[in-house]
């Protein structure tokens, strides 16, 4: 129940103008022309979108990634679709969340999390804009950030390395609370 709402809440977000005019212009192919229906857990993503027009504050991020709309068609994965942030905001996890994500983050994804960190330009696809996901307006993003983290990107087609191995789960958590905390230059 808990994945069906999280998954309708995360649809409504997500289903802006830009992107129904960039789904209708776009369709769900990939470079060959063929639908994919593959599914991530066979390492491959299931109606890979197109190229999407740029969304966020300017940054390389494009569009709705492909986990984004991973999660909006089928969920988050268990056992992330339950899972909720023990740590809060305090100047303590937030500079913690601050150095996680300047030694293993920033240098793709960029200072302000726009997707454009000097490491970016030769990655396709774009990192994403980790700036447009803190500001989107829903509530719980507690297991999708840590699931992206833990994960990586490879069963979306990303370059993003997974880091459950190397990261531990108080580190995971607390670039998640940055990255919720819109990813302040200071923490507060």
């Amino acid at each position: 129940m808990r994945t069906l709402a999280a998954g309708a809440i995360l649809a409504a977000a997500l289903a802006t103008g830009a992107v129904v005019y960039a789904q209708s212009v776009h369709p769900p192919v990939s470079t060959s022309g063929a639908v994919h229906a593959g599914t991530v857990q066979d390492g491959r993503f299931a109606d890979q979108m197109g190229p999407m027009g740029p969304m966020g504050r300017g940054g390389r991020g494009r569009g709705m990634f492909p986990r984004h709309h991973f999660a909006m068609m089928q969920g988050i994965p268990a056992p992330y679709d339950a899972m909720t942030n023990p740590l809060k905001p305090t100047p303590a996890t937030l500079e913690r969340g601050a150095a996680v994500y300047a030694q293993n983050c920033e240098m793709c994804h960029g200072k302000q999390g726009l997707g454009d960190g000097p490491a970016a330009a030769g990655l396709t696809p774009a990192p994403a804009d980790l700036a447009w996901l803190s500001n989107m307006p829903i509530g719980q993003w507690d297991g999708f950030i840590y699931w992206t983290v833990a994960e990586g990107g490879a069963p979306f087609g990303s370059a993003m390395p997974a880091y459950k191995n190397s990261l531990s789960k108080d580190q995971i958590w607390a670039v998640t609370t940055y990255v919720e905390a819109h990813l302040p230059s200071e923490p507060k």
